[in-house]
């Protein structure tokens, strides 16, 4: 079954009620894991141009006929090309309901539209899900607009970097040219900070399947840095806008309140911390 579906059980049973419709969740469940199939396909089926994003608009799982919605990468298209009728279940011997309706374009000529005439898209918004996303490939706001959502507010990303290279007499910008030809790979969420900005504290973050997610405490020893920091050497972490901090301190901290600031909360709200304090470039490194 769908962890989703799980996690819907779950608030049920808290909120006193377990009276689900699970042959609804069943059919939904299983349209589901067809159109992802499908997507599946389609990912790989034309040289030279990737499926972006594909959503499951127009939602009703006990419907014969289904609405999908492909963005592709590629030149730009001027229209939306609608392939009707084709059969979800594309494999099987047999090839009937149900059905898909797959309306096919460019990321550009949708992203076109969407920002000169979003009222003539407002069918696609219309209980939509998004099956699949490339976020390297679809803008922010038509991802948002999909209520997909990839980071939580107020995330800052960056880079460790180690105590060699600041020694080096590496300036900020140095540093930078450095680390910028590869993504962060680290990301924090400030839960405090001090009036002279001076030191903060946050939540550590981690980029998962395309989402930036809390560190977990188990997860925390994987990572160089805090190997680093707990055998004694002194952990730097550098951020897309240049600002520079010293790693100083490392705990797990269970707060509760720390889950609103998270895209998935933790098991026990147990989060890993990290104590920040801003670096000033030296005179040598600003040289």
């Amino acid at each position: 079954m769908d962890l989703r579906w799980l996690s819907v059980y779950s608030e049920c049973i808290m909120a006193g009620s377990i009276q689900i419709d699970w042959k609804a969740v069943a059919e939904e469940a299983n349209i589901r894991a067809l159109l992802e199939s499908l997507v599946r396909y389609y990912k790989g089926r034309y040289p030279g141009y990737e499926l972006a994003l594909a959503v499951w608009f127009q939602k009703t799982p006990q419907a014969v006929d289904h609405n999908l919605l492909a963005l592709f990468t590629g030149p730009p298209m001027n229209r939306i090309v609608v392939s009707e009728r084709q059969p979800l279940e594309w494999p099987a011997i047999e090839q009937g309901p149900p059905f898909v309706n797959i309306h096919a374009t460019s990321v550009a000529h949708f992203l076109d539209e969407f920002r000169r005439n979003r009222a003539g898209l407002a069918g696609y918004f219309d209980r939509a899900e998004a099956i699949y996303f490339d976020k390297l490939f679809v803008p922010p706001e038509v991802l948002s607009s999909f209520g997909v959502v990839t980071e939580p507010p107020g995330l800052v990303k960056g880079w460790y970097v180690t105590q060699d290279q600041l020694q080096n007499g590496q300036s900020v910008a140095a540093l930078l040219s450095i680390h910028r030809p590869s993504r962060p790979y680290l990301g924090i969420v400030k839960v405090w900070e001090a009036p002279d900005l001076a030191a903060s504290r946050a939540l550590l973050h981690a980029e998962f399947d395309q989402r930036w997610l809390p560190v977990s405490p188990s997860g925390l020893e994987q990572y160089s840095y805090f190997n680093d920091w707990r055998d004694g050497r002194q952990v730097y972490f550098l951020f897309e806008g240049g600002a520079l901090y010293r790693a100083d301190r490392f705990e797990v901290t269970t707060e509760p309140e720390y889950s609103a600031r998270v895209l998935e909360k933790l098991p026990d709200d147990r989060y890993p911390v990290v104590y920040l304090r801003a670096v000033s470039p030296s005179p040598r490194a600003s040289a």
